[in-house]
């Protein structure tokens, strides 16, 4: 969607709900969403931003549910990353990580040999 039919939309939503809010005619509406558009002052621009407003806070209301409701977890899990951190903080680094390894071995078992290939005769042409 372009911003300019997001515009339009949100100016038909502003119509639709100054006249079914405040008893306007379609007229009278459009007049005062497009009056607010210019930064005009007329009778009923003051309403196109009360119900601007009452859409925003609409949408935002579930929105505010929905963090007060995930608040505690929130909490509890930045408590428990602050203990982990501190946890992490306090232990000592392990220099070894398998104390029965001698120290030359790796984890993945002793060098392969390599072999050299064989020459072979060359074959004789007949």
């Amino acid at each position: 969607m372009t911003p300019e039919q997001a515009s339009a939309r949100a100016a038909l939503l502003l119509v639709r709900r100054l006249i079914h809010h405040h008893g306007l005619t379609y007229e009278d509406a459009v007049t005062a969403v497009t009056q607010r558009r210019r930064g005009e002052d007329g009778p009923h621009t003051h309403l196109v931003l009360a119900e601007a407003t009452a859409v925003v806070r609409e949408a935002i209301d579930p929105i505010r549910t929905l963090m007060e409701a995930l608040r505690p977890a929130a909490e509890s899990a930045a408590r428990a990353l602050a203990a982990l951190a501190a946890t992490i903080r306090t232990t000592p680094p392990t220099t070894q990580a398998w104390p029965d390894r001698p120290a030359w071995a790796t984890p993945y078992g002793p060098p392969t040999r390599h072999r050299r290939p064989t020459r072979k005769e060359p074959s004789r042409v007949r």
